[in-house]
């Protein structure tokens, strides 16, 4: 008898607890944290977090270092003067990392069937591209060992090394849009998911990339004939037709253009744009006095009727939902012109400057006319004109302090009286010279390199 209700005891208890199973089953998961995706959904996941990377705070400090914003309040009037800090980059670290990258890998460890192949190219494309840039801002990164769980303290790679192993992934990106050339289901750039204008997105961005290398091999005519080869299968309508932007909404905290959010909704103020604060305005205004130039349009596209801040109206470059770009038809005529000029080929650095000024003319809506080679007294001045339309046509982006790096902050323009006006630091006598790395990453991976007290103006080896 007592064995009987032992066992009786026991059933009881068992069932109570297949019965509990029951009643709770389904409930224990959140259908609002999903522990997976689709790749295609995943896919957009890392478009917005590239998106937030080239955008965001990188693109506004880019621009504050670069003198076509003025910062003006709180953290951003030092940043001004060039004071910051490694937290400042936290948040961009871990987005470029934990937001885009990680993903991106999700994405194209997922599409393993011929029918994804274009899908894993946009994600292998928007890697290279990420990863270019990384090298570009930082020197020395994670990536050979980057995003390899359960590895936490990745090696950071030599900087020419990032870029060659980001030549190679978009390469790599390339034919694999190329082996399937059907749209992707969805994508949050202005490409639609076209194929044919994401294989052109990846070869204007090689050219980008090759051209930061080219410096440290002192300009060969191997590398920058390999830019111009690149570039002329980029993206080149001078309509803006084929440029890679990013598109936006009018939903707070969203799909807002991230310049109005900051500069309208979340951070008033922090941020301006005067005559007297940027290099930008005056020299857009003086312009004009070459005879031949005309940038009424493209000043008022960015900056406001009374040039004291960015033109966040409808029809400005920063409305609520105004695109933003990635890559413009303009650098890549840009990127040709400089190759060809540094190759003492003037008649075709002439042709590609004539082509970007003929972009402005059609996009920003300037009354510009072409320029002839008499205009240019010597190669030294067409390459000045390609340097300085080049520091224009990358306004508020992060490839511009790229780009200024690389050749010294050698811009100018000519005043009324014919004086020449260079661009100047605003605190000392040294430019920024590269973003410092994150406290994250230096509390958390023992590897990051030694930052000395001025590491904000060492010189990156591609820049040596």
């Amino acid at each position: 008898m007592r064995k009987f209700i032992l066992v009786l005891t026991v059933s009881i208890f068992i069932a109570g607890l297949v019965g509990c199973e029951k009643f709770v089953s389904g409930f224990d998961s959140n259908p609002l944290s999903p522990v997976d995706a689709s790749a295609s959904t995943t896919f957009v996941g890392a478009e917005l977090s590239y998106v937030m990377f080239f955008e965001g705070y990188p693109a506004f400090v880019s621009a504050i270092w670069t003198q076509q914003i003025h910062g003006f309040d709180r953290q951003f009037l030092q940043l001004q003067t060039y004071q910051t800090t490694t937290d400042d980059i936290n948040n961009d670290w871990n987005t470029a990392y934990a937001g885009a990258l990680s993903n991106l890998r999700i994405v194209e460890g997922k599409c393993t069937s011929p029918s994804l192949a274009n899908l894993k190219g946009a994600a292998e494309i928007l890697e290279g591209s990420l990863m270019g840039t990384m090298a570009a801002l930082f020197g020395d990164v994670p990536y050979s060992q980057a995003i390899q769980y359960p590895n936490l303290t990745p090696v950071f790679d030599g900087q020419m090394a990032v870029y060659t192993a980001a030549l190679g992934v978009l390469d790599q990106g390339i034919a694999d849009c190329n082996s399937n050339l059907a749209p992707l289901a969805q994508d949050m750039l202005s490409l639609g998911g076209v194929g044919t204008r994401w294989v052109k997105f990846a070869h204007s961005m090689k050219a980008r990339y090759l051209m930061h290398t080219a410096r440290s091999q002192t300009y060969s005519a191997t590398v920058l004939n390999k830019v111009i080869a690149e570039a002329q299968q980029g993206i080149l309508s001078t309509t803006g037709s084929e440029d890679a932007n990013a598109t936006h909404g009018t939903v707070q905290s969203q799909n807002q253009n991230l310049w109005y959010s900051f500069m309208v909704v979340d951070r008033a103020g922090y941020m301006d744009a005067t005559v007297a604060g940027t290099f930008a305005i005056p020299m857009l205004q003086a312009r004009k006095f070459d005879g031949k130039s005309n940038e009424t349009g493209r000043l008022g596209f960015y900056f406001n009727p009374a040039l004291t801040n960015l033109n966040t109206t409808a029809t400005g470059a920063y409305a609520i939902s105004a695109t933003y770009p990635m890559f413009r038809a303009s650098e890549t005529h840009l990127l040709m012109a400089e190759a060809y000029v540094r190759l003492g080929n003037t008649a075709s650095a002439l042709t590609e400057l004539n082509n970007a000024r003929t972009y402005n003319n059609s996009v920003f809506k300037n009354t510009s006319t072409l320029y002839v080679a008499s205009d240019f007294a010597t190669t030294a001045a067409l390459q000045q004109a390609v340097l300085n339309e080049t520091y224009l046509s990358l306004m508020h982006q992060v490839e511009v302090f790229n780009f200024m790096r690389r050749i010294d902050y050698a811009i100018s323009y000519k005043d009324s009286a014919g004086n020449t006006k260079s661009i100047a630091p605003t605190r000392g006598t040294i430019f920024p010279q590269r973003f410092i790395y994150s406290t994250n990453e230096a509390t958390s991976n023992p590897n990051q390199p030694a930052v000395p007290p001025d590491g904000l103006f060492i010189r990156t080896p591609a820049n040596k």
